[in-house]
């Protein structure tokens, strides 16, 4: 066989893989698409987008996350938990994913997963996001021990380690307070949350209610 020859055939051998490869979905601009159809909640449109893609490519973690979050829009809740899943094992630092594996946990009620899922996400990433949502769940079971505990740990992570301050887990314990009927700490903890940012509307207002004068003098610094 002359070397023109092997060219050629070695080319026509080529030809089969070099066709399938251009069927293959493109990943980033499918991704993208997807995206788009999930921001303007045409959940439909991009299941049947990313479909291709998350089985071609499974390891894709943000292809499963988005057929993760359009089979939850759809109700599909263990199709979706499943891609959720696994975009979570690709991608655990991602509290996008996080969270939303953590609704279709919530839709399904499996609360014992729940909690563990944010527990271990506040925890491994110092996340004081994943504590909040974990009390906001709490919050809606009636489970005011597990909402307590979150909330305080959510405060401890938002001190002193040079994080974006929030004031959500301050406003959330002054209502816990509240509830409990521990005035006097439902107040520190409102003006906690005032020295943490005195210009939310939300905290001014709880303030006002309660009969406080606004100024710098009403700030608490934040903490446990």
């Amino acid at each position: 066989m002359t070397h023109f020859t092997k060219i050629i055939v070695a080319s026509l051998l080529a030809t089969p893989t070099l066709i399938g490869c251009s069927s293959a979905p493109p990943i980033e601009s499918t991704t993208n698409s997807a995206q788009h159809y999930i921001d303007f909640d045409q959940c439909q449109e991009a299941a049947d987008l990313i479909r291709p893609v998350v089985d071609q490519w499974p390891g894709e973690w943000k292809a499963q996350f988005i057929l993760g979050r359009a089979e939850m829009c759809l109700g599909n809740l263990n199709e979706a938990r499943h891609a959720l899943e696994a975009a979570n094992s690709r991608k655990p630092n991602s509290m996008d994913v996080v969270f939303a594996l953590a609704d279709c946990m919530q839709k399904q009620k499996d609360i014992p997963e729940l909690y563990l899922l944010l527990r271990n996400a506040g925890a491994e990433f110092r996340s004081a996001e994943a504590y909040v949502k974990l009390a906001e769940i709490a919050d809606s079971t009636g489970d005011m021990d597990s909402e307590k505990t979150a909330l305080l740990a959510a405060i401890e992570l938002d001190e002193g380690y040079g994080m974006k301050r929030i004031i959500s887990p301050y406003l959330q314990m002054s209502q816990l307070q509240e509830k409990l009927g521990d005035q006097a700490d439902a107040l520190r903890r409102l003006r906690q949350a005032y020295g943490v940012n005195p210009n939310d509307p939300r905290v001014q207002s709880a303030l006002l209610a309660r009969g406080q004068v606004l100024g710098p003098t009403l700030a608490l610094p934040g903490g446990i």
